[in-house]
């Protein structure tokens, strides 16, 4: 007899497999990979096909009692109608039989529980926001309607494959549905396998543009004439936007590391700016004392406020206008394709251009993880292949010049006999 202890104790393998009651022929219990366990009831109909009436998941309030009693209702049916010549086909029985394991949700029904539980809980906002747009332009008009445990990784393939002109959209739906799935297991809502782990992701194309010189060059330029410019003229910059630009380029801090910036997280005694709150945690960071200079000179200029945000609209508002500002600074100085983005990664080519090892990169960008800085390891090759072939000149320029050093004096001694 399959019991609670048996049930319980069977262990998960790589694949999944069924257990038989000895008591009960037809009342199985699935063990899954994950280790969740389900029970079913197993028939044939009267053209011997095989069928599996899902039970429910072992559970609290549903374990191998309660399960072989909805078994005995199933299979007793079943057994009925074939004694009386009637066909059990799988939709009748399924219309029929008691639901004693619940249905899984459809995608939509699912989205609703996902939204309040996982995406208001525990999501930023600027993410929480991406997530509701995937699930409305992509998840749900595709998917919607479907439940959990009969979408297949074919229709997340060919959701996938309609997006392929948008990479990243089609990678952020498939991130955005592999999370659902997660969590519904984690809920136990489905026990199918997550139909996006087979489905593979897009290349995306990596944008990354550094500012030489000559075009940090023309920018000050630019910044420093906007600063006389009254409002209205032709070149004029608000002087919110034009110290919002300086600190991005001098510190490699994200947009809205800069925009969301208060006073009091600026430790004027460290050199340091504590973010409570950023993309990847609570950071510190430690900023050049040109950084501490420029802050001085914003903080002079506003009548050293003790708090608020350092850089902000006329009403004292989050600079919304920053992005339009920059796109006039940007062709104003020539470089009609640099992104604000792009001046955090003008601060990473600038420092390993320097010598600045990867790992420091890293932490001062407050990069959570090391494989994210990697993406400057080119940058890293560059250096390396000029140090290493500055060092084999100087070995090549000092052996030559030992040799004639030991040849001088010989020559030097024939000459004075």
């Amino acid at each position: 007899m399959l019991t609670n202890t048996q049930a319980r104790e069977a262990k998960p393998r790589s694949t999944r497999y069924e257990i038989t009651c000895d008591s009960l022929p037809g009342f199985i219990l699935r063990v899954l990979p994950t280790g969740k366990r389900v029970f079913f009831a197993r028939y044939r109909d009267a053209a011997g096909k095989d069928h599996r009436h899902r039970l429910g998941l072992m559970g609290p309030g549903f374990g191998a009692d309660e399960a072989r009693k909805a078994a005995m209702v199933i299979l007793a049916r079943r057994d009925e109608e074939a004694s009386a010549g009637a066909p059990a086909p799988a939709a009748k029985m399924a219309a029929t039989a008691p639901q004693i394991g619940p249905k899984s949700p459809t995608i939509r029904e699912f989205a609703k529980r996902f939204e309040h539980d996982h995406i208001d809980m525990y999501l930023k906002p600027r993410t929480a926001e991406k997530y509701r747009s995937t699930l409305r332009l992509y998840i749900l008009p595709k998917l919607g309607d479907r439940r959990l445990d009969e979408v297949t990784p074919a229709d997340v393939q060919r959701v996938h494959n309609s997006l392929q002109k948008m990479p990243c959209a089609a990678n952020y739906f498939r991130c955005v549905l592999s999370v659902m799935y997660s969590k519904a297991e984690h809920w136990e809502l489905t026990t199918c396998r997550n139909p996006v782990t087979v489905v593979k992701r897009f290349k995306e194309r990596a944008v990354e543009r550094f500012l030489d010189p000559d075009e940090r060059q023309a920018l000050e330029r630019v910044l420093a004439a906007a600063e006389h410019i009254p409002s209205g003229q032709p070149g004029h910059i608000g002087r919110e936007a034009i110290w919002a630009v300086r600190l991005l380029a001098l510190t490699g801090m994200r947009r809205d590391e800069v925009r969301d910036l208060c006073w009091e997280m600026v430790d004027w005694r460290q050199g340091t700016l504590h973010l409570p709150e950023t993309k990847t945690g609570k950071r510190d960071i430690v900023v050049s004392d040109e950084v501490m200079a420029l802050l001085a000179k914003i903080a002079a200029e506003k009548g050293k406020p003790k708090r608020g945000l350092v850089v902000c609209s006329s009403r004292g508002k989050r600079l919304w206008s920053l992005c339009r500002s920059w796109k006039h600074a940007r062709k104003l100085a020539g470089i009609p394709d640099v992104r604000l983005h792009d001046l955090r990664h003008s601060v990473a080519s600038d420092a390993i251009m320097n010598g600045v090892p990867l790992e420091v990169v890293g932490k001062m960008l407050g990069h959570k993880n090391y494989r994210t800085t990697q993406r400057y390891a080119h940058i890293a090759d560059y250096v390396l292949r000029d140090a290493v072939n500055l060092t084999s000149k100087t070995i090549v320029r000092a052996g030559r010049s030992g040799s004639k050093a030991k040849r001088m004096p010989q020559g030097h001694a024939r000459r004075s006999r």
